[in-house]
């Protein structure tokens, strides 16, 4: 995955997200939330061959920002709230500028929300 237009970026807590349009290795524009200067998203829409647009998450990315969070577990909600605030906001201009048209599963009703927000804030 190549990452091509920053888009938009945050600082959340100890960690810097940045939304990228990026092109995917079957040539594809896809979108990207990378977290500060690791190659592999924490996030990412891919095109299908049905004209949908699949939400793929990282679990073991989730896991290594969990265990390097600083924050309590207020802190941590907190952060969770920016952060899918973010992701929402992104997933919006995705869909302007890469996904017209098309059908596109969002964080807010995907099953890895439920399944990031427990790990992000589990104790």
């Amino acid at each position: 995955m190549k990452q091509l237009i920053l888009v938009d970026h945050i600082t959340i807590g100890d960690f810097g997200f940045h939304g990228y349009l990026t092109e995917m290795v079957d040539g594809n524009i896809g979108f990207g939330i990378f977290v500060d200067r690791l190659k592999r998203p924490l996030l990412w829409f891919i095109q299908l061959p049905n004209n949908r647009i699949q939400l793929c998450l990282d679990d073991d990315l989730a896991t290594y920002i969990r265990k390097k969070a600083s924050a309590d577990k207020a802190e941590r909600e907190h952060n969770f709230r920016l952060f899918l605030y973010f992701v929402r906001e992104n997933e919006r201009k995705a869909a302007y500028m890469a996904f017209k048209g098309k059908q596109m599963e969002h964080l807010t009703t995907s099953k890895h929300l439920v399944a990031l927000r427990k790990m992000y804030l589990a104790d």
